[in-house]
């Protein structure tokens, strides 16, 4: 579905527009995705998609009308990232309901207390330790989170590429803002790399194909990745990356790199 089919659906019939088996689709990629790595153990996936879709109607759809902007990606995209923290949350729902389902006779009152005062944000915590990642990179970290973001398809701002670039002149700025400025996500890599290239030779002074720094970019992936993993409840791939960088980056839009 075209984009503009989709946002002229969110503004005049949005139920009908998540009743679509495209979007539907969505949702049973995210469920299996979460139901694949242990996150919903016991529950259906039948159940669990009837589960998002409930709190979409109920609540998140009014949100997804009034905050979405083509200007920041597609809409389905952006679907999926509300999807997916939806999906979240159940999954920490589900952890409390657990952790309280135990015979109250058994369970020590002060420890029942504690845990009554614990906050049990499981995305909370995945977007600290991403943030920490960058934290460890240090003098490259500017530079990560600019690939990062064409990555993960999220509009560049120019205080990304001051952050990166601090010289960088208002052309330089311009130029590439162009194309990543905007909606990106149905260009290929191959272009992207190639217009992201010409700011990272300028700011470094180099003369690097844009395959040398689609290679720099897959080693950091391969230590993101291996830092997620050793520090997450969740078992991350790229696709997975991908989506949490996409709700990072909609967290840090505008805000300083720490």
């Amino acid at each position: 579905m075209k984009n503009e089919i989709a946002f002229k659906m969110l503004q005049e019939s949005p139920k009908s527009l998540i009743c679509t088996p495209e979007f539907q689709e969505s949702i049973q990629k995210i469920v299996r995705r979460f139901k694949s790595k242990g996150g919903f153990k016991r529950e259906s996936i039948a159940d669990i998609v009837q589960d998002i879709n409930t709190q979409l109607l109920t609540n998140k759809l009014a949100c997804i009308q009034r905050n979405y902007n083509p200007q920041y990606g597609l809409l389905k995209q952006y679907f999926e990232r509300t999807v997916y923290n939806i999906a979240i949350e159940l999954v920490n729902a589900s952890n409390k309901r657990k952790e309280t389902s135990y015979d109250l006779d058994q369970i020590n009152p002060q420890y029942l207390s504690r845990a009554d005062e614990e906050q049990n944000d499981l995305m909370t915590n995945e977007l600290k330790t991403l943030q920490i990642f960058f934290k460890t990179e240090k003098r490259k970290a500017a530079k990560l989170w600019l690939l990062l973001k064409l990555y993960s398809r999220s509009v560049i701002t120019p205080q990304d590429i001051k952050n990166y670039h601090p010289v960088a002149n208002n052309k330089v700025i311009a130029e590439t803002l162009k194309i990543f400025g905007n909606n990106y996500a149905t260009f290929d890599d191959n272009f992207l790399y190639s217009k992201i290239s010409g700011l990272i030779n300028h700011a470094e002074g180099k003369k690097n194909s844009a395959d040398a720094l689609r290679k720099w970019l897959s080693s950091r992936l391969n230590d993101l990745n291996s830092w997620m993993n050793q520090r997450s409840s969740f078992t991350y791939d790229n696709e997975a990356l991908r989506n949490l960088m996409q709700v990072f980056f909609m967290h840090h839009q505008e805000k300083a790199l720490y």
